[in-house]
């Protein structure tokens, strides 16, 4: 399928007595339902009458089953594994299937009821250099975790999969300011000419792929510790240092060292999954690539979708940073980024 067409198709848009009803009927539970931003699903949390908490996932139409059995496996193997990471546990139905379906018409959607993690964002936590180490040991283990797990719909087409940033490239034309349009694409021509190249030599698994502060959690207790890592709606298989240069691109920083939340990530991650230097030469490149998909995705979705919709106000709110923060990183030279990186690192 193409990727933009994933995007732009209509979330499910199911009522909330007809999902109460499925739920009621193919998980013997009950309780309130409240919706949660998505960008291509509907979901909803579930609050039981005992107080416990769940998260109801209707995968939009265009995902496809193969597709949402890839994410739901990758739970369940995560859970198998014992990962060292909280995630969202599978909820088995009452005849011990991992999912089930709902239909809009003829159209099958495939639903999964999954634990509701406790904790803090990280977005609304301190940046602390304790928690931006927690969060690189987290996800290393959450990768070393997954290193093994395979699935025939590991290669879902998304827009936001780092290895398909040139198809982004003409949804730049949305970018009014023309400055900024030019620093977009010189991003995605250093992607091309220097890092795709690389990719097919580089080690790859299936990664989280989405790992910024909005999907992590960390203590209540101990704001400087992760507490677990949700969605994994954009999971797929790529090049290891493509988890790294995504999560990398939120830990933006306003102060005098532009590297600071970066660097302690990295550190973290490197002393559980040490990175190769190759790793380290094309962090900087990956870094700007995500920035620069974050802004051009931002624009497009503000000129097709306009400032109602309630996903553009999100992400208007939140990706506010990213041009100021890819300006910043422009204004360094790929040595003199690495460099910076691999000191908090001890190499």
């Amino acid at each position: 399928m193409d990727p933009l067409g994933e995007i732009t198709a209509r979330p499910p848009r199911f009522s909330e007595a007809d999902v109460a009803l499925l739920i009621e009927a193919e998980y013997g539970l009950g309780g309130e339902l409240c919706p949660l931003l998505s960008e291509r699903d509907q979901n909803s949390r579930l609050t039981t009458s005992d107080g416990d908490r769940y998260v109801v996932k209707i995968a939009g139409a265009a995902e496809g089953r193969n597709a949402a059995d890839f994410q739901i496996q990758g739970l369940l193997h995560l859970e198998a594994r014992g990962c060292r990471v909280a995630i969202p546990r599978i909820l088995r139905t009452l005849g011990g299937a991992s999912s089930t379906t709902i239909l809009d018409g003829q159209t099958e959607h495939v639903v999964r009821l999954v634990s509701y993690l406790p904790g803090q964002l990280a977005a609304d936590a301190s940046p602390t250099p304790a928690l931006m180490r927690s969060i690189g040991k987290s996800l290393a283990y959450l990768d070393l975790t997954l290193s093994d797990f395979e699935h025939d719909g590991d290669q879902q087409p998304l827009l936001w999969d780092m290895q398909r940033a040139p198809y982004l490239i003409p949804l730049t034309t949305h970018i009014a300011d023309g400055l900024l349009r030019q620093t977009v694409l010189a991003c995605f021509e250093d992607f091309q000419q220097i890092v795709e190249p690389q990719f097919a030599t580089m080690r790859q698994q299936v990664i989280h792929s989405d790992a910024h502060p909005g999907n992590i959690l960390v203590e209540e207790s101990d704001p400087e510790s992760v507490a677990g890592i949700f969605d994994f709606g954009d999971m797929l298989r790529a090049p290891l240092v493509v988890e790294l240069g995504i999560a990398a691109s939120y830990l933006r920083s306003d102060e005098a060292d532009v590297l600071a939340h970066v660097a302690s990530f990295v550190a973290g991650y490197d002393r559980i999954s040490p990175l190769e230097d190759v790793e380290f030469d094309l962090l900087y490149y990956l870094v700007r690539t995500r920035l620069a998909t974050t802004i051009t995705m931002l624009h497009w979705r503000l000129a097709t979708k306009g400032n109602d919709d309630a996903y553009v106000q999100e992400s208007v709110r939140s990706e506010s940073s990213a041009e100021r923060f890819l300006t910043r990183v422009n204004a360094l030279t790929r040595q003199a980024f690495a460099t910076r990186i691999q000191q908090d690192c001890g190499r």
